[in-house]
């Protein structure tokens, strides 16, 4: 495949990289756990800056690597990602144990930095055709790289042909795949995904004598019963960016939301107003709070500031050590109108077009190396992230993880019925919207209706 000489999208690529870390993981991918946005899932960075030699990255060029091929020799595969910190140490381990398996290809794995930097090195690479083999990229990239011809469409049959097995693919959840797909081609194939989930303090509920709430109702019950006891906890806590929760429970009150394949926007209909009318209630009677000035609620709810909190299977890991002096848990996120339905977030990996037949087949050596059940299972207990393989979740290694680590077993409960939201060209900048009109309600008080009808037009402008 040959890149477009011309690059007219190139400023949308700059853009999306700012959108949310993970593209639905309200930023908690960076921050909380390892994002897409969507609307999941990397360990926060270390607070230090990667040396130049470290972010700028060696791209293996391209006449080296189809002379080592004809040669016989080891083809460099360059993977630039976002991981950092305890993240990028499993990553790197991984990476390790497949280069010492076999000596056909080596994957050189280079951190760029936070997701936002991460997506400007990609653009700076295209601009120059310095472009590396592979990448790490979130729901948001994946329409803007693959409408520039920056990557590979990943099919079934492209897989398969270079060493994966089809059992492999046909083994992943779905909704995991989903995230990758646009204009109905996979361009992406999943890595590290996370999905919503209540943390709940079994102290407060025990407190009440109430069950772990399974509705939205028996959330609000709850959170009355604290307010007439005059308590000074909140029932609920959201994130400062709550739209992938306003969005789980419109598509659960029946709202058709976005659909990029009809062209259809369904954002400020009654079953979208009606799902956001609940979260400001809530915020406006004192029976909900958001982060605010903590940055991310983990941090409150750690500390009894909320009997629940819902958000990323990744930010476990952060809420473990603030939540060491209470009874916490983990939980699937309470249904709205008796719909079960959560949303993933996370990273996928895609491949570059200006990659080699040698450099191709080496990224699905490595891909099949990282999808097999062991390996799956094990990033996803060293680093806190969902496995994409049910044979990984299902494996001894992970079911006895989940026996000494209960947390974690939330997530595996709702992949059955998880899902990506689709995305289109200009889906950063709708996810940016997004934020803008949840802000608009739980900061400035705007109705919900005015709110959605905004991002309706918007929208719709976008799609157009």
């Amino acid at each position: 495949m040959t890149i477009k000489s011309k690059w007219p999208k190139l400023g949308t690529l700059l853009l999306a990289g700012f959108v949310l870390a993970a593209c639905g993981d309200n930023g908690q991918d960076n921050q909380e756990g390892q994002d897409n946005q969507t609307q999941e899932e990397n360990a926060p960075s270390n607070g230090e800056e990667a040396s130049s030699e470290e972010t700028s990255g060696e791209a293996s060029d391209q006449e080296g690597s189809d002379d080592q091929a004809s040669n016989g020799e080891t083809v460099e595969i360059t993977f630039w990602h976002a991981m950092n910190g305890p993240h990028q140490e499993a990553l790197t381990a991984l990476t390790d144990e497949f280069n010492a398996s076999q000596d056909q290809y080596f994957v050189n794995e280079q951190s760029q930095g936070e997701y936002g930097d991460l997506n400007q090195s990609v653009t700076a690479a295209a601009v120059s055709d310095e472009l590396p083999t592979m990448a790490q990229l979130t729901p948001t990239d994946v329409p803007e790289w693959a409408s520039n011809d920056l990557i590979v469409p990943l099919t079934d049959d492209f897989l398969t042909s270079n060493g994966l097995d089809q059992e492999a693919i046909d083994d992943i959840y779905p909704g995991f795949l989903e995230s990758g797909t646009f204009d109905g081609e996979r361009y992406a194939m999943p890595f590290s995904k996370s999905t919503r989930i209540m943390f709940y303090n079994q102290d407060i509920l025990d407190e009440y004598g109430v069950e772990v709430p399974e509705t939205w109702d028996q959330v609000l019950d709850l959170a009355d019963q604290m307010i007439e006891a005059g308590d000074d906890a909140y029932a609920m806590g959201f994130e400062n960016s709550f739209e992938m929760e306003w969005e789980t429970m419109a598509r659960q009150n029946g709202s058709d939301f976005v659909d990029p394949d009809s062209g259809t926007v369904d954002l400020n209909g009654p079953e979208a107003v009606e799902a956001l009318e609940l979260i400001q209630g809530m915020l406006e009677d004192g029976q909900a709070r958001t982060a605010g000035e903590d940055g991310f609620m983990s941090g409150p709810f750690g500390n009894g500031a909320s009997a629940l909190y819902i958000g990323s299977s990744a930010g476990t890991t952060h809420v473990a050590p603030a939540a060491e002096g209470i009874n916490w848990s983990t939980a699937p996120i309470p249904t709205f109108n008796d719909t079960e339905l959560t949303f993933f977030a996370g990273n996928d990996l895609g491949l570059f077009s200006s990659a080699s037949e040698e450099e191709q087949a080496g990224f699905v050596a490595y891909l099949s190396f990282l999808l097999e059940p062991e390996n799956a299972a094990q990033w996803a207990i060293d680093t806190g992230y969902v496995p994409v393989r049910e044979e990984a979740i299902n494996s001894d290694l992970y079911q006895n993880y989940l026996e000494e680590n209960p947390e974690y077993e939330a997530p595996t409960q709702m992949l059955s019925y998880g899902m990506s939201s689709p995305t289109f060209e200009g889906y950063g900048e709708f996810r940016n919207n997004m934020v803008t009109a949840m802000e608009e309600v739980s900061v400035n008080g705007v109705a919900p209706q005015d709110a959605l009808d905004s991002l309706q037009e918007q929208t719709e402008q976008i799609l157009n």
